[in-house]
């Protein structure tokens, strides 16, 4: 940008300067020739030269301004006119390029965000076009270097969309950091494809950082018409993530309090901390209530450590029988003050299992680290420590596992998060797409009008998030029968679950308590006879309630998991 405004500025510069040696320099030439000639004149004459107009009747020698004038006020002009005819041609070139190209991944602003999923998708061997707005022509974007192409203009209009080939590409990624901007833009991309796309199957792909704002919309049915469910018969679907939501179902699945210590049935109650008061805190916080769920059966404990009250009062007017699946204890206060003294308190009496730190600002987070450090307990603390900026010093440099009684794990949030297989490939959905096909054989009348019974492809978003968080609940009944999973080809001996053990009739209880919790965050509530329109479900009680048919329901869950983790390539030893 800085380029680009100096050199034109120069050339302002240069054709004024050129102006004023001109009305300079015809002024002296009229004098000697003692022609009279007003200044309005002087002007008009001026102003010729940058068209290549001298007046007749003077030859040279001329006043030195003037000879100056004339050749560099139509230099000026010819240096912009071939400014101007290269950067049409580079444009127009580009864009006859985009308009022939098939299969390319068109991704929208470039951000911190963005920047990793197009580099990673270039990496995979991808064709890549960003739009965003172009700051300097002449100056190659770091994306650009690495074979992406980057372009300018309105995604919402027809003509722009066919100028870049939007009708021949494989999927559009909508990153902008505004999520209205995203949703309203991927609707119209989706109208334009529906239109004009005729001939393959397209994905839109749109980001809403804002996951309960994501679920209110889910909730009021705002995306049915688009989702490819209800328009089996289109070229295309929108499919809606949310950067928040997916960070913390990543970061549950790598850092879960029982993957730091076994959770047994006679183990005290899990208790965390969250320091954080943005999004991804309150993402974490429902993560926590939904999957929660271990072999102790009790109640999370989470400690919330956070500036204001805005963040608890949209939890719980948005999750009402929040407080039903989790233990909460709310500590307000700004978070750059945090009493280290208060903390020791809370750790005396109740030891965390582990610490998260999910503040928005790196800064902040090591700013509570640096105080966590300075703890008295005796007992060691697991923090995990999310990261925001992937080129920040804590990111790229800070590689240290433990500082006095504080065992740190880091995460990098927008490396784990906007990676293709997370996004567009989906690796993280691999267990659940296994889970809804093990589930479909077993289903004895198939009604293909019943949302649950269809393929996963065409499965409504509810029924993909059940079969999501039962597919990342397994890890946590693999943990808690003392296991871990190898690939299937390693000597270590297969674990087989006893179905008549303790543990195992534990594990179906935890999977029944984990379902109840998805239901009532949901929206469900209890009643003696099911109404799906209602919302109303009669299993909606306490585990030693519920009839033997309907136990084995969550008895077939655990002993699905070894059939399952085989389709997947692994096995279950002991630690």
């Amino acid at each position: 940008m800085l380029t680009r405004n100096f050199e034109w500025w120069l050339v302002l510069f240069l054709g004024l300067f050129a102006y004023v040696l001109a009305i300079i320099g015809f002024d002296i030439l009229y004098i000697e020739a003692e022609v009279e000639r007003n200044i309005l004149d002087i002007a008009f004459q001026s102003i010729r030269l940058f068209g290549m107009k001298f007046p007749t009747g003077f030859q040279s020698p001329l006043p030195w301004q003037l000879e100056m004038a004339r050749w560099m006020a139509p230099g000026v002009v010819i240096y912009t006119a071939f400014k101007a005819v290269v950067y049409f041609v580079q444009r127009e070139c580009k864009f006859f390029q985009l308009s022939y190209k098939k299969d390319r991944i068109i991704v929208t602003s470039l951000n911190n965000k963005s920047r990793y999923l197009i580099k990673d998708l270039l990496k995979n061997g991808e064709s890549v076009v960003v739009l965003t707005r172009i700051l300097d022509t002449r100056k190659l974007d770091e994306v650009e270097k690495e074979g992406a192409v980057i372009v300018e203009g309105d995604i919402t209009s027809e003509k722009f969309l066919h100028s870049i080939g939007g009708q021949k590409a494989k999927y559009f990624v909508f990153l902008e950091d505004d999520d209205e901007t995203n949703i309203s833009n991927a609707i119209s991309v989706y109208n334009y494809l529906v239109e004009f796309a005729k001939d393959k199957k397209q994905i839109i792909f749109t980001h809403v950082a804002d996951d309960i704002k994501l679920s209110e919309l889910m909730e009021l049915k705002f995306f049915e018409k688009y989702l490819e469910k209800n328009e089996t018969n289109n070229n295309c679907e929108i499919r809606v993530f949310s950067m928040n939501e997916r960070t913390s179902r990543v970061l549950f699945k790598m850092f879960s309090p029982d993957t730091f210590n076994i959770i047994k049935p006679d183990s005290p109650q899990v208790h965390v901390a969250i320091f954080g008061s943005g999004k991804l805190a309150q993402s974490m916080i429902i993560r926590l209530a939904r999957l929660g769920y271990y072999a102790n059966r009790k109640k999370i404990k989470i400690t919330l450590f956070h500036k204001g009250n805005s963040i608890v009062k949209k939890l719980f007017l948005n999750f009402p029988e929040l407080s039903k699946l989790i233990e909460f204890e709310n500590i307000e206060e700004p978070l750059e003050l945090f009493d280290i003294i208060r903390f020791n308190e809370l750790q005396s009496n109740q030891s965390f299992d582990v610490v998260y730190l999910l503040c928005e600002n790196d800064s902040l987070s090591s700013n509570i680290l640096k105080k966590l450090i300075k703890n008295n307990s005796d007992k060691e603390i697991n923090v995990v420590i999310s990261l925001m900026n992937p080129n920040g010093i804590l990111s790229k440099w800070y590689d240290v596992k433990s500082i006095a009684n504080i065992k740190l794990n880091k995460f990098n949030v927008i490396e784990e998060s906007f990676m293709k297989q997370s996004i567009i490939s989906e690796k993280i959905d691999e267990m659940a797409k296994l889970v809804h096909a093990f589930y479909l054989p077993s289903v004895e009348e198939r009604d293909l009008k019943k949302d649950s019974h269809k393929e996963w492809r065409n499965l409504g978003v509810d029924f993909k998030n059940q079969n999501r968080e039962q597919a990342d609940h397994m890890d946590l009944k693999i943990r808690a029968l003392g296991c871990k999973t190898v690939p299937l080809n390693s000597s270590e001996e297969e674990l087989l679950i006893d179905y008549n053990s303790d543990i195992f009739e534990i594990l179906a209880e935890v999977e029944h308590n984990r379902w109840v919790g998805y239901m009532i965050l949901s929206g469900w509530k209890f009643g003696p006879v099911r109404n799906d329109m209602g919302k109303i479900h009669p299993d909606l009680i306490k585990y030693d309630k519920l009839s033997e048919r309907v136990k084995e329901f969550d008895r077939d869950t655990v002993k699905n998991i070894p059939i399952l983790l085989k389709q997947q390539g692994v096995k279950m030893v002991r630690l």
